[in-house]
């Protein structure tokens, strides 16, 4: 009762000024040095033709984006249904509707870019059943909104993340799966990612051949005025030419590399404070990366 009346008010809050404030927080994490230097040296190696000072510019834009992220995502679950409708513009739903027409489940595919985490928590209000691959950790009020938005999440356990994700698409669900997160190396694959090979997760290819189910590739836009455009691109299946391990390592570069194309139209979008490359190729993938790897957001 409390934490609804709580919410009640939130919601009622000027979001215009809100934004201000916490994109305002963000803001002096900068000043600060949190993480400055992680971000920097990300934009380094991605903009290398960029001038010192473009790219402090686009790294103080993305920390004013990741505060305003905040009380946008945490105001979902209060909203009314029709304001759900109202703050969503969306390029290429009927990709969708197709998708989930085949009866498979859908494996939606994003990355840390734009309200990425927005996706979940409103579509599943809107009638679209999600799951999500979590690891054990992170802030619980972030938690706590995404099952507030009733998000069903799988935690990442050996053994056992592979086959929860497969019964939530045959049971027609939409997975949600974050492309760009660092993978262990000894699961990971090596598609490119700015040009640098980037530790990747199989885990999207394999689930499609598994279960049949189609890959749809997603990001959320902020476009002004709280509302925000969600491109929907796709369906997608991982190409079968015989040479399992070059189709996996195929399939996953045209995620990255449809990733990459929108960061670099509005680099400001996205986490450059994730080390997306912290981990280096040191020997080819293990056969068990293609073929039974258990992936993580």
């Amino acid at each position: 009762m409390i934490g609804r009346a709580l919410g009640w008010i939130w919601v009622r809050l000027p979001r215009r000024a809100l934004a201000a404030l916490f994109g305002g927080l963000a803001v002096l994490g900068y000043v600060f040095g949190v993480r400055r230097r992680v971000v920097l040296a990300n934009l380094r190696l991605a903009f290398p033709d960029k001038t010192e000072a473009e790219r402090r510019a686009i790294a103080l834009a993305t920390y004013r984006h990741l505060g305003e992220m905040v009380p946008e995502f945490l105001r979902v679950p209060y909203l009314e249904a029709g304001e759900l409708t109202r703050i969503f513009e969306y390029q290429g739903w009927e990709n969708f509707e197709r998708a989930r027409a085949l009866g498979k489940g859908v494996i939606a595919c994003t990355g840390h870019f734009g309200h990425f985490d927005l996706l979940a928590a409103a579509h599943n209000l809107r009638g679209v059943p999600m799951t999500t691959i979590s690891r054990k950790m992170g802030v619980g009020l972030w938690k706590g909104t995404r099952a507030r938005a009733g998000v069903e999440e799988i935690y990442v356990h050996p053994g056992n993340t592979l086959s929860a994700a497969m019964k939530a698409l045959r049971a027609g669900r939409v997975l949600g799966y974050v492309i760009d997160q660092s993978e262990p190396n000894r699961n990971a694959i090596y598609p490119t990612f700015f040009g640098v090979p980037a530790a990747t997760a199989a885990t999207p290819a394999v689930l499609s051949r598994r279960t049949g189910a189609p890959v749809l590739f997603t990001v959320s836009l902020p476009v002004g005025g709280g509302r925000h455009l969600v491109v929907i691109e796709g369906p997608l299946f991982p190409p079968e030419t015989g040479d399992r391990e070059k189709d996996t390592l195929a399939f996953m570069q045209d995620l990255n590399d449809r990733l990459e194309a929108w960061v670099r139209r509005y680099p400001e979008q996205w986490y450059w404070l994730h080390r997306r490359w912290k981990r280096r190729k040191e020997a080819p993938a293990p056969a068990s990366a293609l073929t039974g790897h258990e992936g993580a957001r």
